[in-house]
């Protein structure tokens, strides 16, 4: 695979912004007085600040022949200059941190359909570059559902609290649910300050202190859990920066982040699927999750992200045979949760997690073996499936069609 290229016209931080590109896989190279050097890139950076008009001679010379979608960096209370910006470009306020840059960039490339580069450098050949981390050492794992109701934020809260009992690490779970968010409504935490709250500071007020404010302990676990906050009216304040910011100081202070996603496609939770280390894909045992679960992982191929995706059954013991759905998917079935409503119910209205209240439950068993998929990774899956796709359920349609 090519590296995506990166035209840079920026000043003060060129150099960290190659470095960290560089360690991302991608392929950057700088602007110089104003003139784009020859080739084609995939991506751009403009400083609106550069000096004279090298900003909008940079980004006319960028369009001449074709579109090419850019990441334009101002400072606070600048105006996009003349000439400058379209719906396909990005704005950025500065300062920006040289690996929130890398995680616009990837928006961007994902937003165009593009693969990912590799986080780790793949193509880099210096040993040190190709081992450096961006985002510190913390493990992140997504947890996804493209259709809602599955029972995804009741899988992240117990997984959460699970792993902290196995391996004693520090955990944060992330509620990144902007908008719904029901990760305080399933686990009884003490609210203080949400991501929301930090919405309208500038990036260079997003510090170690602030981010400390928005975190919140379950005492009885030690699980530790941040949200975006709790009025949905204030979703739209939550930017794609803001929570990748809280995603590298949670990666930097925490061996494992659990990372609550919204059940769509928006720029936010791309992101976040996009900078995981792994992402779990929730799905029940019938039609409609299972074809919504084909389409993203569809998505999740073409963007590069396939190789991380591990399918969750949850409810497992009713509905679509489990070889069925693996066949289906195209990927092993990782781990399955057996149904337990009453249950999970009763545990859900007390705030407590299942596998602490109930903990020699089957469903609470099965928790613990979602959980050691990160813990213990050499896990074996439920079942094995290396085929195509298999798209079954049309056949149901028919015969349901006909009855």
């Amino acid at each position: 695979m090519e590296r995506p290229t990166v035209l840079l016209a920026v000043d003060g931080e060129a150099e960290s912004y190659f470095q960290a590109l560089e360690r991302a896989g991608f392929a950057p190279t700088r602007a110089t007085d104003g003139s784009v050097p020859d080739g084609s890139f995939d991506l751009a950076v403009i400083d609106c600040d550069l000096g004279g008009d090298l900003a909008a001679s940079v980004y006319a010379a960028l369009q001449e022949n074709r579109t090419v979608p850019v990441l334009l960096m101002l400072g606070d209370g600048i105006e996009v200059p003349a000439g400058l910006g379209t719906r396909a470009d990005e704005l950025a306020l500065k300062p920006l941190p040289p690996d929130a840059l890398v995680y616009r960039l990837q928006a961007l490339l994902i937003r165009g359909g593009r693969h990912l580069p590799t986080e780790s450098g793949a193509w880099a050949s210096d040993e040190g570059l190709s081992s450096a981390p961006i985002a510190g050492e913390g493990h992140a794992v997504s947890v996804f559902a493209p259709k809602g109701g599955v029972g995804k934020t009741t899988i992240c809260v117990n997984v959460a609290v699970a792993l902290r009992q196995q391996t004693r690490a520090e955990v944060l779970l992330f509620d990144a649910d902007v908008g719904v968010g029901n990760v305080t409504s399933v686990l009884d935490v003490p609210f203080r300050l949400g991501l929301a709250d930090l919405a309208d500071s500038p990036p260079d007020e997003w510090t170690e202190a602030a981010f400390e404010q928005c975190v919140t302990t379950h005492a009885a676990s030690g699980v530790r859990v941040m949200t975006w906050g709790t009025d949905p009216a204030e979703s739209e304040r939550i930017s794609v920066d803001l929570l990748l910011a809280a995603l590298r100081w949670a990666k930097q202070h925490h061996s494992y982040v659990i990372i609550d996603n919204h059940p769509g496609y928006d720029d936010r939770t791309m992101a976040m699927l996009a900078v995981a280390n792994e992402i779990f894909l929730v799905v029940t045992p019938e039609v409609g999750a299972i074809r919504n679960s084909s389409q993203f992982l569809e998505l999740a191929r073409k963007l590069g992200l396939g190789s991380v995706v591990k399918v969750i059954v949850n409810r497992a013991n009713h509905g679509i045979e489990l070889d069925d759905m693996s066949a289906s998917l195209g990927l092993p079935i990782s781990a399955t949760v057996v149904s337990n409503g009453p249950k999970a119910v009763i545990a859900s209205n007390e705030g407590h997690p299942l596998v602490t209240k109930y903990p020699k439950e089957r469903i609470s068993d099965d928790l613990h073996s979602v959980a050691r998929l990160i813990s213990a990774p050499d896990s074996q899956p439920v079942t094995q499936s290396g085929a195509s796709p298999r798209r079954w359920w049309g056949r149901i349609g028919e015969r349901t069609s006909h009855a």
